[in-house]
């Protein structure tokens, strides 16, 4: 396997400071997708981050509670243990990776340090409760956050990243330590971290889309459990009414409704659950196959992001007035963090500071939980009965 590298940028003492010449590619999507997009640039490929959602058969659903975890988990890829779909992505591009992790936080910081020495940028998973400028309010742990972490300077105390958004940022190295330590559920950080190394000549693509289509349309249909899948579609709508009894109060309902929008709409899935990634990757797979029912059902696809919108909506709606505005904070934080980066900081820490009070109020108005559950029931089913036909079209075009 064969690295493109480039010159590292230290400056003495080498043991304090170590800074790649590393490119910061704004307008990344997802975490987990963008810091492979990048990584890959820096290694001397150029693949779309949509394409790398497709091609790691990259699109699911799943709805996830546990006891540890204070609210229900509501997520749109086809993942697993990390790295998840980066691992097969870079496996079926005909590249190699290894997970590095440690329950040490000094021996952690020493595997971040050697894959800088190799100039390589880490890809890191993170929890996003310890980030700043990621930080939903309250108890919003999720610790597979993934980040591209590029830059230390031990004596300053400063870890430069790159995360989905407009330009690159500096946090405090103690900081990203303890998001990289967290145990936090859903997905604890764990201190993990990626290698990967790829190939002079990757895979060509049209030797990998017809089976990454069909094994994902197959997850979709056929998924391992129940909460999974287009299944797990059903299973969510079946569960939602019940947030009165599974949960402990209203307040923690709040924090599930803000997080479900949040995880749909604007928490690094690039809309609609993913399913805008997945229709602009069938576009671009039609191309490449040459081949117009690919296309056919992206025009599906782009009906189905319709309906996740107005889902994420309804479950933040707007006649809640306190519950609404928290969504168009969230919104507003990263539309500026998208377009404008760390310049944008200090307004979307401005917004924050309201949170806190319309927790509050929005924590009664979300009492009238029937309300939400009118609107919400029948998308739901409509789009467990979407979701099937689209997963049903591609397993037959794929098999065919």
């Amino acid at each position: 396997m064969v690295s493109h590298s480039k010159k590292i940028k230290r400056n003495v003492p080498m043991n304090e400071r170590i800074v790649l010449d590393f490119e910061h590619l704004p307008g990344g999507k997802n975490c987990m997708t963008s810091s492979l997009w990048k990584l890959l640039h820096h290694l001397g490929h150029d693949i779309s981050e949509e394409m790398l959602v497709g091609i790691s058969s990259g699109l699911g659903f799943i709805y996830w509670k546990m006891k540890q975890m204070p609210t229900p988990f509501v997520g749109g890829m086809n993942g697993g243990r990390f790295p998840t779909i980066l691992g097969l992505a870079v496996d079926r591009l005909g590249g190699e990776w290894r997970v590095l992790k440690s329950s040490s936080i000094k021996r952690a910081h020493q595997h971040l340090r050697d894959t800088l020495e190799k100039d390589q940028p880490v890809l890191v998973c993170a929890d996003l409760g310890f980030l700043d400028y990621l930080s939903l309010g309250g108890d919003d742990h999720f610790g597979m956050h993934t980040i591209l972490v590029y830059g230390i300077d031990e004596s300053r105390d400063e870890a430069l990243i790159s995360d989905r958004f407009a330009t690159p940022i500096t946090i405090p190295l103690s900081r990203l330590q303890k998001a990289r330590a967290s145990e936090y559920h859903p997905f604890p950080a764990k201190n993990q971290l990626l290698q990967v190394s790829m190939p002079e000549e990757m895979i060509p693509l049209e030797k990998i889309i017809t089976s990454a289509i069909r094994e994902n349309a197959d997850f979709m249909l056929n998924p391992p459990i129940s909460n999974m899948g287009a299944r797990g579609i059903k299973k969510w709508r079946e569960e939602l009414p019940k947030y009165p009894r599974i949960l402990p109060d209203y307040r923690t309902i709040t924090q599930a409704l803000i997080e479900h929008f949040v995880y749909i709409e604007v928490g690094g899935s690039g809309g609609s659950l993913f399913r805008r990634m997945y229709a602009h990757f069938l576009k671009e797979a039609s191309q490449i196959m040459k081949d117009p029912e690919l296309q056919n059902v992206s025009i599906l696809y782009d009906d189905i992001c319709e309906d996740w919108s107005k889902l994420a909506i309804q479950l933040t709606p707007p006649e809640m007035e306190s519950l609404a505005r928290l969504r168009e904070i969230y919104v507003q934080n990263n539309q500026d963090m998208e377009q404008r980066g760390i310049d944008s900081l200090d307004e979307v820490k401005s917004r924050l500071v309201d949170v806190p009070t319309l927790m509050e109020r929005a924590t009664a108005e979300v009492e009238r939980f029937d309300e939400i559950l009118q609107g919400v029931d029948g998308l739901l089913g409509g789009l467990y009965r979407k979701e099937t036909e689209a997963s049903e079209r591609l397993f037959e075009w794929a098999s065919s």
